[in-house]
C-alpha cells in the first residue's frame, strides 16, 4: 500500500471514535437534559361564560395558567403543547379535554413564564359534567385537576420534547 494511502486511512480510522461518540457529546443532549429540568405548575383555572341564543350554543371557558420554571443555563422557545385535561373527585377521574397552546413561547434561561391555555365546553359538552365540574370550580369538596401532555420547543435550533404532568389540589387536597 502506499504510504500517502496508508496515512489517509490511519486519520480516517482516528476520526472513526470521534464520530461514534459525537452523538454523546452533542448538544442537542445536552439541551434534551435542560429541558427535562423545566417545572410546571397549573397556577390557576379561571371559568368564563359565552352566552349565545339559543342557550344550547352557550359555552364555558376554562382559562388554565401553567407556570413553567427554567432552572437551566438554557433559553428555550416553546412552540407547542398537546394535552389532556382531567378532574379527579375523590378518585374519580373524568376527561374534561384536550388542548393545544396557540400561541409560542420565549422562556429565558433561569427564568420563568405563565402558558395560558383555553379549554371551551359547549352546553353538550358539559350536560353529564356539570354537578362535579361546578362543584370543582367552587372547591366544594375535595379534589384535583390534572393536566397531562407534551410540550415541545427549540433551543438553538434543535427540537427539543418532554412530558407534562402536574396536578392543582383544590377543597381539601385528597
Amino acid at each position: 500500500m502506499r504510504p500517502a494511502m496508508q496515512s489517509g486511512m490511519r486519520s480516517g480510522l482516528l476520526a472513526l471514535p470521534l464520530l461514534i461518540a459525537s452523538p454523546a457529546c452533542s448538544p442537542a443532549r445536552d439541551y434534551q437534559e435542560a429541558a427535562r429540568s423545566l417545572r410546571f405548575s397549573l397556577e390557576r383555572v379561571e371559568p368564563s361564560l359565552r352566552l349565545a341564543l339559543p342557550l344550547e350554543q352557550s359555552s364555558v371557558i376554562l382559562h388554565l395558567i401553567l407556570g413553567v420554571e427554567n432552572p437551566s443555563t438554557i433559553p428555550f422557545h416553546l412552540t407547542g403543547f398537546d394535552g389532556a385535561f382531567r378532574l379527579d373527585t375523590g378518585g374519580q377521574v373524568q376527561p374534561l379535554g384536550r388542548m393545544e397552546l396557540e400561541r409560542a413561547l420565549d422562556l429565558p434561561a433561569g427564568g420563568n413564564a405563565s402558558l395560558a391555555v383555553a379549554l371551551t365546553f359547549t352546553y353538550q359538552d358539559l350536560a353529564g359534567r356539570w354537578p362535579d365540574l361546578q362543584a370543582a370550580l367552587r372547591a366544594e369538596r375535595p379534589g384535583a385537576w390534572e393536566l397531562e401532555g407534551t410540550l415541545r420547543g427549540t433551543v438553538h435550533g434543535f427540537p427539543v420534547s418532554l412530558p407534562v404532568r402536574t396536578r392543582r389540589p383544590f377543597g381539601a387536597a385528597p
